[in-house]
């Protein structure tokens, strides 16, 4: 985890120090509070409530030809993102036991984004694409554990998912604007690298972060 973490913290630095400052080309921290759940295909095992996290990376916005409204929106970030299951086993007594995961990922935006024009300082923006995330760390922990204990093993490799969000930028003076905004990323593939039980990760985040 702290290499990944130094790592991307040495990429946003050197991706800013050598930014021109073009309203075409735009790059921007971002850190975004999350609540995670998991669906599975499983009647037995359900979720069992949300999970906070949190994500946190490089954003950049690379306008598409000539038209100042389109925007290939992209990044670098490192995902911190969980949730809870419940599990209801078929004895006698419909004993239940809960479990809880968290997943860190090394993740990669590939999303259209499409702004409207400045509006007083505001610009408002709508975007959709796909979230391409390559897990680094996998912890889990049962009901019956007191610690969670590593379970990389049995994770899938890979996340992909479906991105959907929007929000607004406020323009503070120049290049520097605020943003603030809602995203939706919803799992296609398995968490469990496994011909088991089928169980994807999905999450809603809060987008907070600076362009320049």
């Amino acid at each position: 985890m702290k290499k990944a973490t130094l790592t991307l913290a040495a990429t946003l630095l050197f991706a800013i120090s050598t930014h021109a400052q073009d309203r075409s080309t735009r790059l921007g921290l971002q850190v975004s509070p999350n609540m995670g759940w998991i669906t599975t295909d499983e009647d037995a095992v359900d979720n069992d409530g949300s999970r906070l996290g949190y994500r946190f990376g490089l954003l950049g916005d690379f306008q598409l030809g000539s038209n100042a409204n389109y925007f290939f929106s992209t990044g670098a970030f490192l995902n911190n993102v969980g949730a809870k299951l419940k599990t209801t086993l078929s004895d006698s007594a419909r004993t239940t036991f809960t479990s809880e995961s968290k997943f860190q990922y090394v993740e990669v935006p590939i999303t259209v984004k499409l702004k409207t024009n400045e509006i007083g300082y505001m610009t408002y923006f709508a975007q959709i694409g796909f979230d391409a995330g390559l897990r680094v760390a996998a912890k889990a922990k049962t009901s019956l554990d007191t610690k969670f204990k590593d379970v990389s093993d049995g994770a899938n490799l890979l996340r992909i998912a479906l991105s959907v969000g929007g929000g607004v930028e406020y323009n503070f003076s120049g290049n520097t604007s605020a943003i603030l905004g809602v995203r939706y990323s919803n799992g296609f593939t398995s968490i469990n690298d496994s011909d088991g039980i089928k169980a994807k990760l999905h999450y809603f985040e809060l987008t907070v972060g600076a362009l320049f």
